[in-house]
């Protein structure tokens, strides 16, 4: 490759980096929802409880049901009993972990490259002299 070639798939190495990142926080912010989910699910009891209604806000309640609905995309969600529901965000944090790991691997396969492209472009700086 020469000088441009590199100096290019250099840029493009970093536009890849840049949205493997941004996928990356997307799904650690998930992973902080669906702990905070799994939480939530496992201490409900029959007493009085604090439930987070958005924007830091939480309301006081009771449970009546203890039915759990989870969303399912299209802005459907099923309805699943505790165990039940508990073992689905359990699945689901797996799934998003696993997803974060492989996004690790890419992180680290682009910054081999990256490395390999800054050694061509030395020796080809090197080789013009």
């Amino acid at each position: 490759m020469n000088k441009e070639q590199i100096v290019a798939r250099a840029r493009t190495i970093g536009q890849q980096r840049q949205m493997v990142e941004r996928e990356m926080e997307r799904l650690m912010m998930s992973l902080v929802d669906l702990s905070n989910s799994l939480r939530t699910i496992k201490n409900m009891g029959d007493e009085e409880m604090l439930v987070p209604v958005g924007g830091g806000a939480m309301v006081k309640t009771k449970l009546v049901d203890k039915n759990v609905f989870i969303p399912v995309g299209a802005g459907y969600a099923l309805e699943y009993g505790v165990e039940d529901a508990k073992t689905e965000v359990d699945k689901r944090i797996k799934m998003t972990e696993k997803a974060v790991h492989t996004l690790r691997a890419e992180l680290k396969k682009l910054d081999d490259e990256f490395h390999k492209l800054e050694q061509d472009y030395s020796e080809s700086l090197e080789g013009g002299k």
